[in-house]
């Protein structure tokens, strides 16, 4: 044993030193480095010659009483373990325990919201039916359920699990999921599911608390929503009986929206009044499919106004992607979210980050959050437009990261938040409503930078909270996406974006296999940039150093007084108020400098110099400016 384990530490140094023989290091957990040791993931940002991911494929059958708020499912789930582990035990997540009584939450819930959680009624493993009182074999903690069964799991092998559960929503304290209204409702994380088993953790079994997002394997879903006659429900996936459970006037502008340029009202207000929007049947059972996603989510209302279009996100193949809206007639801005949501995944597609919308479908459904699902959103009401393109574009950004690549929200936040910030921060000015503070968040970064708040944004994001936790989230990394695009340029920055994008869509990406992606793909040692970012403290603080003139030149010293390193805007307003604008990337401070220097010829007397712009954070703004006091 002594042996062998010091061959692994052998060949892990030798492994190191090679790749580590043309980069500045990274700090490489113990568990990221197992990886590159067995094989299945690379230095060079690839995917390793050994590397693997489970799934799980799920045909769920769900009836939901909206009355009584009860959900009652039954669930197959066909279980490939494409692992070279024996599994001797199954993790299964069953998120609705977050509002079971006497759950240790970090996200507040009204007492009266408390209830009993999931109830198991059955559950068996291949021919191996389970006792549910069986403590042996199955252990109920948290959000999580832990089964051992008799077969263990053998590598390369497939197992089909059958589950029946039920259920009762939420009323209020509405986290994600539940009661919208009187008669409209959000539903996520309805089934039991089958945890992340990865190369990194083994079984990610973390319990859901409710600040932290999810970790969730790839796999295809079959559902049936069995609900009462004159609620419309709208899910991840396609429709696939669209004919049976629509009445003939809203069925007929459904395909019109399918194949449409243009919104269509699919049902306005006519349509209750006259009280045909379904089939005429007590119960109706709604069929959807979806494919290569991470979740599903499913939402319901008697009363929900419905717009749609189709837009082509592939000018190459000609895919389509059906674009609706799902809101109350009442609110002050769902009525344009279609045709914002439209333009969004135009540009999304053709722009930023200019890879066609993945999926075939994106339902924005007017809820009480502001949480993004595969193909489904469910976004609260807001006071502006600015607010709702801002959030409307955000939301869906996340189809990209995390539902095309799969990265583990949970331990790595930034990972799909900061790119889903930078997205918002990129599309929302293409659409008439820049952010405030340029970036979303910079100025809550400002605020936290340097302080004892802050965390090393490498830092597992399950281990912080509050604002630290929105700060390394959103703010943060999304400023650094910004300021790494700048580094690179666009042209750059995009092919290693999609270079990145290609290796890792559909698998399960680490900050690592990011970092290595973007250093192999542009060709350049970012290393220098990304070490200060995110494993280093500090925080980004410029200031002027001296300004003066000489032989004809205005000569400006720039100082870097943190050690977060960000790009030099320099702004020259003359007299007569026209200005120049001098710019350069963050490579000025690579190698440890501390001053930047420029020189400049200017064609009329010079009032000021200003330094930084909205979308560079400074800890301290006040030395940013230089005015010229021989020009009064």
């Amino acid at each position: 044993m002594k042996k062998l384990q010091f061959l692994i530490l052998f060949f892990s140094i030798q492994y190191s030193w090679i790749y580590y023989s043309y980069c500045q290091p990274l700090y490489v957990p113990r568990n990221v480095a197992d990886a590159y040791v067995k094989g299945t993931r690379s230095g060079d940002g690839k995917p390793g010659k050994n590397y693997w991911q489970n799934r799980g494929d799920y045909a769920l059958k769900i009836s939901f009483n909206p009355q009584s708020l009860l959900l009652n499912g039954k669930e197959t789930i066909t279980y490939y373990n494409n692992s070279p582990d024996t599994l001797k035990k199954i993790v299964f997540h069953l998120h609705p325990n977050f509002y079971k009584k006497g759950f240790a939450r970090n996200y507040p819930i009204e007492e009266a919201d408390e209830n009993e959680g999931v109830s198991i009624e059955s559950l068996s493993a291949g021919n191996q039916q389970f006792e549910i009182t069986d403590s042996s074999k199955l252990s109920f903690s948290g959000t999580n359920l832990t089964v051992l069964p008799d077969a263990y799991i053998l590598p390369k092998s497939r197992t089909v699990f059958n589950i029946t559960w039920h259920y009762t929503v939420n009323k209020g304290s509405h986290v994600r999921t539940g009661l919208v209204d009187s008669s409209s409702f959000f539903l996520a994380y309805t089934f039991p599911r089958i945890a992340v088993y990865d190369d990194i953790d083994g079984w990610n079994d973390w319990d859901y608390v409710g600040m932290q997002e999810f970790y969730n394997d790839f796999g295809s879903f079959d559902a049936e929503i069995s609900v009462p006659r004159g609620f419309i429900v709208w899910a991840t996936g396609e429709l696939q009986n669209a004919s049976e459970v629509l009445s003939k006037d809203c069925y007929s502008r459904y395909q019109k929206a399918l194949a449409s340029d243009h919104i269509v009202h699919i049902i306005d207000s006519s349509h209750y009044k006259r009280g045909i929007v379904t089939a005429d049947a007590s119960q109706l059972t709604w069929k959807f499919t979806a494919k290569e996603v991470t979740d599903f989510a499913f939402a319901l209302s008697d009363h929900y106004l419905w717009d749609g279009s189709s837009l082509t996100v592939d000018s190459v193949s000609g895919r389509k992607t059906f674009i609706d809206a799902a809101y109350n007639r009442h609110s002050k801005d769902f009525f344009e979210v279609a045709d914002v949501a439209r333009k969004c995944i135009d540009i999304m597609s053709n722009k930023y980050p200019g890879v066609p919308f993945p999926f075939p479908k994106q339902t924005i459904f007017n809820g009480l959050d502001q949480m993004e699902y595969p193909m489904m959103v469910n976004d609260n009401s807001t006071d502006t437009r600015k607010e709702m393109v801002q959030l409307t574009s955000h939301e869906i950004f996340h189809a990209y990261f995390p539902f095309y690549m799969g990265n583990n929200e949970t331990k790595y936040a930034w990972m799909d938040e900061g790119w889903a910030t930078i997205g918002e921060s990129v599309i929302s000015p293409m659409l008439g409503e820049p952010e405030d503070d340029g970036i979303y968040m910079r100025s809550g970064y400002e605020r936290i930078a340097g302080t004892d708040d802050e965390m090393p944004m490498i830092t597992n994001s399950q281990l912080i909270y509050g604002g630290t936790y929105f700060t390394n989230s959103y703010g943060k990394p999304g400023i650094f996406y910004w300021a790494l695009q700048n580094l690179l340029g666009d042209e750059l920055f995009l092919n290693v974006l999609h270079e990145y994008m290609n290796r890792w869509h559909g698998k399960h990406p680490t900050p690592y296999d990011f970092f290595n992606t973007f250093n192999d793909a542009s060709g350049k040692d970012l290393n220098w940039f990304i070490k200060p970012w995110f494993f280093e403290a500090g925080y980004p603080d410029l200031a002027f150093k001296d300004v003066s003139f000489m032989k004809d030149k205005w000569k400006v010293v720039v100082q870097q007084k943190g050690t977060i390193p960000v790009p030099v805007f320099l702004t020259f307003i003359l007299d007569n108020n026209s200005t120049l604008q001098v710019n350069a990337t963050a490579e000025v401070w690579k190698d440890g400098k501390a001053e930047f220097v420029i020189e400049k010829s200017l064609s009329g007397k010079l009032k000021e110099v200003k330094l930084g712009s909205s979308y560079i954070p400074d800890v301290n703004h006040k030395d940013n400016r230089w005015e010229n006091k021989d020009s009064r």
